[in-house]
């Protein structure tokens, strides 16, 4: 009997270390990391509420263009979705159909990439914005080259050193905008054919951001 207690107490004392390890590893791993950057996708413009007219479209005005927008609710880009932003032009080729967004599109996080969804249709030209930094200086993103494509896709434009951001060592917030949507179409204005309607259909815009890094200093007095 008594020897059996000794064996007993000896088998405890082995397995009580490995038990203490494994609940020291299992700590080890929960333990968040401190420097994990959160990013997380927000909604900039969803054409859901804003109401769009067609004073919100600009274009070289001649005999062959003519150009409209509307916001439209038959098959948007996602099952979420329940409205979108539709753009109807008249163009012999080589013009430039610009939107201005009806409210102010503001990006006041970090922001590493814009995505915007994009229908395809009877249309060949290309989609770009207009995107005014922190240092109030713009920047021509193309999002589509060339609309070559038929439905709806979703492109992201990923924003590259050039465009200036909020300085992760200051906490003065500044701003970036989305100033306009651009549509230019491709061909040839010289030869002569004749104009011709082309649609484009715009939905969510969407940018992945993060929370600028705080700074030691207080800049704001």
């Amino acid at each position: 009997m008594f020897k059996k207690i000794i064996v007993a107490i000896a088998a405890l004392a082995f397995v009580a270390p490995l038990y203490s390890q494994e609940k020291g590893k299992e700590s080890e791993v929960k333990k968040p990391a401190g420097n994990v950057v959160t990013w997380q996708e927000i909604v900039l413009e969803d054409f859901e509420t804003t109401p769009y007219t067609n004073k919100n479209v600009s274009f070289r005005v001649s005999s062959d263009q003519d150009a409209s927008i509307q916001i439209r609710d038959n098959l948007p880009a996602t099952s979420s979705s329940k409205k979108y932003l539709g753009l109807k032009v008249k163009t012999r080729g080589n013009d430039s159909f610009v939107i201005k967004p009806a409210k102010d599109i503001v990006i006041d996080k970090f922001c590493k990439s814009i995505s915007f969804w994009v229908y395809g249709g009877k249309t060949h030209g290309e989609v770009s914005f207009i995107l005014q930094d922190t240092e109030k200086n713009n920047h021509r993103l193309v999002v589509v080259p060339v609309i070559n494509f038929v439905g709806w896709k979703q492109f992201t434009v990923p924003l590259t050193g050039k465009v200036a951001q909020e300085k992760d060592f200051l906490n003065q917030k500044k701003i970036m905008k989305i100033l306009n949507i651009q549509y230019r179409t491709v061909g040839n204005r010289e030869i002569q054919k004749p104009a011709t309607w082309e649609y484009v259909y715009f939905d969510d815009i969407t940018a992945t951001v993060r929370e600028p890094r705080a700074g030691k200093q207080d800049d704001q007095w």
